[in-house]
Order: C-alpha cells, then structure tokens, then sequence
C-alpha cells in the first residue's frame, strides 16, 4: 500500500464527495495559505498544495468538517449552491458481510454459550456475560488494540469459518477465499476475533465460535478501539448528515464509545416524532 492509499477516504471522495464539506475545506486553506504569505512564501504554498492535496484525497483536511460545514454553509445561504451528496454502496464493497459467519441457529448458538459459561440467566430474565468470560474478551481485545490493521486482517483470516487470505480493502478488514468472502469494519473484527478467541478458552466447539461473535455484540462490554465506555446515542447517516434540509435527515440509535466515537451497534432508524434519546 502506497502513502497515497493510505492517505484517501473513498467514502468522502468521487461519487460520495460531500461539497458543503469541500467548500469549507477550501476556504479555510485558502484562508491560512494567505496569512502564512507574510511569514514565508514558499511555506504559504505548501500549505496550499498540500490543503488541496489532502482535499482531494480525502474529502476534508480540518477535523470535524462533517459535524459543523454543512451547518456553516446552510448559515450562509450558500445550500443550493453545494448540493449534498450522500453515501453510496461505492463506499463500501458489495460483499460486505458484517458477520464472521452469517448462518447460524440462534437456539443452538444461545445452548452452547450457557453450556460453555459464556453466557448466563439474569434474574431478571435477561442475558448477561459471565465474568470470567467478559474478562476474556475484554483481555483479547486489548491485545488486539495494539495490532495495526494488517495484523488485525491476518488475525481475522485465523477465525473465519473458511480458508481465506485477509487484508486491509476499503477502509476495512477483507477476507476472501475460494468458500466465501468477508468485510467487517475493524470495530468489529477486533471485537469478532477476540470473542472467538475467548470463547476458544472457554471450551465452545470450532463450529460455533465465528457463527456466535455476531450475535455477541449486543453485550460488547468496552470499545474494542480504545477501550472506552459503551452508551446509547443518536447519529445522522450521511458523512454530513443527509440532504440540506435538517427535518429529512435520517437518525439512527447507536451504542458507541463515548470515548472515541466509533459505532459498535446501530439500533435502528429514529422516526421523526419519535422520543429520542439524550446524546
């Protein structure tokens, strides 16, 4: 992989590219280009090249553009002139799978993690991870917290149910074999691979481990990014929030860490009169 790869964001850029968030990076490139001219000339122009470049490559070069440029340009009066364009699955390869295995019984999966003390009854009636096997996979995830991606895609290639090569493709972990094909978010592969880890001290048959990670995410009991706590939220789809006119703009309930950010469940679109939660 080149620093030009690593560099671009294809789910900000060509067909995808957001112009609200375009215009302002520009701006403000323009903007801090011009007042380095004072200081230094060929530095302005570094600035400059390097601000477009990295516009160019990724979308956006200022940390937080999706969260305030569309709101600035709307501000301005400038939204019919950068009409927003959202997300298309050229974002995201059509093979995305989401699961490590996505056959499964579920009665079958739910037998074996009580047999094995994965999971346990509350007394409430609800499920819960035991604590010895929430250690686990809290041990597991830390450990794959400090492996790159490329490690983390060959890690990943170890639990699938298949014989594949892993790599880092489209912003994510890609498995490909002759049996089958898998892409996960690296959120969720770090948390896949070390719940199949942890369920493989615990003694749960082969055949039931990568079916079972899937499932498991609903009780994910830290970040498997950083570490962070876990809580309900609500996002905007869209890398700038859905169309210019707020009141269309689709929301969706997450858990996600309130640490980092990243999402670790989507738990369905919030209706437009429905009680949302506080962020």
């Amino acid at each position: 992989m080149t620093v030009v790869d690593a560099l671009r964001r294809p789910e900000y850029t060509g067909a995808d590219r957001c112009w609200p968030c375009t215009a302002v990076n520009l701006a403000i490139v323009l903007l801090v280009s011009l007042l380095a001219v004072p200081v230094s000339g060929p530095g302005a122009v570094l600035v400059l090249t390097g601000g477009v470049a990295l516009i160019y490559l990724r979308g956006y070069v200022v940390p937080g553009t999706p969260a305030f440029a569309p709101r600035l340009v709307r501000a301005l009066g400038l939204a019919p002139y950068f009409e927003h364009v959202a997300p298309t699955p050229r974002s995201r390869p059509d093979r995305e799978s989401d699961d490590l295995a996505a056959d499964h019984d579920p009665a079958a999966l739910l037998d074996a993690m009580l047999r094995a003390g994965v999971l346990r009854d509350g007394d409430d009636g609800d499920l819960y991870l035991t604590d010895k096997f929430e250690a686990a996979w809290t041990d597991e995830m830390a450990t794959l917290r400090d492996a790159d991606e490329a490690a983390l895609a060959t890690a990943t290639a170890a639990v699938v149910p298949f014989d594949g090569e892993g790599s880092v493709q489209f912003d994510g972990i890609s498995v490909e074999g002759e049996d089958g094909v898998v892409w996960l978010r690296p959120v969720h592969a770090r948390a896949d691979v070390a719940a199949v880890r942890a369920m493989e001290q615990f003694g749960v048959p082969e055949r039931i481990r990568a079916p079972a990670a899937s499932p498991l995410r609903l009780f994910t009991p830290e970040c498997p990014d950083c570490g962070g706590v876990l809580a309900e939220t609500t996002v905007t789809d869209g890398c700038c929030g859905g169309t210019m006119n707020p009141s269309e703009t689709p929301n969706r309930r997450v858990v996600a860490c309130d640490d980092c950010g990243v999402e670790v469940r989507d738990l369905g679109v919030v209706g437009v009169d429905e009680q949302r939660p506080d962020d």
